[in-house]
């Protein structure tokens, strides 16, 4: 089979023969129909491998939907021929067959392309990351790229108040708006402008009571401390790739009461409650999700380059208080499918 392999920084290679991966007890083999850019570790991993050690530990090219084509011995949930999202897999998707553990596989309905399908792999994880929100809360979510976008359909599912959206880039924005954002911001990225917003709600008698950093960089988590309120969370949600260490003024979380949490699950509990949830949404109202306003691009396997050269025009991926030659993320681009 084709295979993509990420194997130096920036340095990807197609290899034409690889081996179809055998299927061991409690794992699937899913014939890939599409996988997504992660536009956070995927870049990440591709730009900084060898200089960040975790970028060469991750699997690049993790966001995959497909058909089931073998099952191990011991599955049970799904079985061959049948159509499923992956949420982190054991082998690349960037390929025409992936292999997972069967907790990762998620049942695709068939009303979903799988060029949106593979964005699922988001669902679990905003699932698992906004279940601090509570009926009535008001939500800032700083970042709206696809996680943030995610993550805002679940605060909205989970009954927030009032969702207030912030990001660089007004096109994003306005997609964020018809997902049921009640207030979108525009902001130049610096903390300053970060905090004037929450300063302002404050003012008007309101404080956030949830505080998502959906980006993942010293500025946006400590903005997020700014914004919340006493005794208030702080969600930690976009990974924290390329600014590895972060420092925080303690004294302000102490003062504050602040609780957190991010967005990783540590058991295999947690994945398999996260994805129940994400399986009950896609079946009883995945148009909700608006799945074909994150897809905007697609491109075939053997075009992974040129999608990475597009995703890679993005102010994130370069330390937080280097001058970068962006302003924002590549214009009018959210999720980019790659097409075996």
């Amino acid at each position: 089979m084709r295979r993509y392999e990420l194997v130096g920084r920036r340095d990807i290679r197609l290899v034409a023969d690889a081996p179809v991966p055998d299927p061991g007890p409690g794992q699937v083999l899913v014939r890939v129909r599409s996988c997504s850019v992660c536009n956070r570790s995927d870049l990440a991993y591709f730009h900084y491998h060898g200089l960040r050690e975790h970028c060469a530990t991750g699997c690049y090219g993790h966001e995959i939907a497909g058909v089931v084509e073998a099952t191990g011995p011991g599955v049970t949930r799904v079985a061959a021929g049948q159509r499923v999202f992956v949420r982190t897999p054991l082998t690349t998707g960037y390929a025409e067959y992936a292999l997972a553990r069967e907790i990762a596989v998620g049942a695709l309905p068939d009303a979903i392309p799988f060029e949106q399908g593979s964005i699922l792999q988001l669902l679990p994880l905003a699932v698992h990351a906004t279940r601090g929100v509570r009926l009535g809360d008001r939500v800032v979510i700083v970042g709206q790229g696809p996680v943030g976008q995610m993550a805002l359909r679940m605060a909205v599912r989970r009954g927030a108040a009032h969702v207030t959206v912030v990001d660089l880039d007004d096109w994003r924005l306005e997609r964020s708006r018809r997902a049921g954002a009640h207030a979108a911001r525009v902001v130049d990225g610096g903390a300053d402008q970060l905090a004037a917003i929450g300063e302002e709600f404050a003012a008007a008698g309101e404080e956030y009571d949830v505080a998502v950093d959906a980006v993942g960089t010293p500025t946006t988590l400590n903005a997020c401390v700014g914004l919340v309120r006493q005794n208030g969370l702080v969600v930690m949600l976009g990974t924290h790739h390329v600014d590895t260490h972060v420092t925080v003024d303690l004294v302000t979380w102490e003062r504050k009461g602040l609780r957190v949490h991010s967005s990783a699950e540590p058991l295999d509990t947690a994945r398999a409650e996260a994805l129940a949830v994400a399986e009950r949404l896609l079946r009883h109202d995945s148009e909700a999700l608006r799945l074909s306003d994150l897809h905007t691009h697609t491109y075939a396997l053997d075009e992974l380059p040129k999608a990475m050269e597009q995703l890679s025009a993005s102010r994130t991926l370069y330390p937080d208080g280097e001058r970068a030659p962006y302003d924002g993320p590549p214009p009018e681009t959210l999720k980019v499918a790659i097409v075996p």
